[in-house]
């Protein structure tokens, strides 16, 4: 029950009228919304980066073949991860253009940088590093910061704006 702010008489909840004054009670109703899902999509904290910002990663001795699923295209891409993998999408200069092209899964229209992220294999494992994308890179739903690397696992989901990729490698 609500009471009504004029005359104090009790009312159901949800009412719109004082049924004693006529007084609006609308300002008075509880009105319990509920969150939506997803609302605190990219909100959530980072998780800490991998590794003391401003320290060096130590390469890896070897190469590791990773793929990158594309569920809105159900198309896949097999890479070679050596050092390192750029990924955003294409340009006209040979220098900026990614080893991971998105142009063909519409990476303009879903916020993809030209230079947006990179994949660094590192001896602690895969590295991913925003490199300070207009959209923002996102793992597994949390917001990374630029420049600072966070370590894949297999399967891990990342937004790059709002184009969904999932990478998957041999752990080992």
């Amino acid at each position: 029950m609500i009471k009504c702010p004029e005359c104090g008489a009790s009312q159901y909840e949800g009412t719109l009228f004082c049924t004693e004054c006529g007084c609006f009670l609308i300002q008075t109703a509880a009105v319990n919304t509920s969150q939506l899902p997803f609302v605190q999509h990219g909100r959530l904290p980072p998780p800490p980066p991998m590794i003391e910002e401003g320290t060096k990663l130590p390469p890896a001795v070897s190469g590791k073949p990773i793929i990158a699923f594309i569920p809105g295209s159900r198309r896949r891409l097999q890479l070679e991860l050596r050092q390192e993998i750029r990924i955003g999408r294409a340009t006209d200069d040979p220098d900026t253009t990614p080893e991971m092209d998105l142009s063909p899964f519409d990476a303009a229209a879903h916020g993809v940088s030209r230079l947006h992220a990179m994949l660094q294999l590192t001896s602690q494992g895969v590295a991913l590093i925003d490199l300070d994308s207009t959209n923002g890179t996102y793992l597994n739903n949390y917001r990374l910061m630029a420049h600072q690397p966070y370590l894949l696992t297999n399967g891990d989901e990342v937004l790059f704006g709002d184009l969904l990729v999932h990478f998957f490698f041999d752990m080992g």
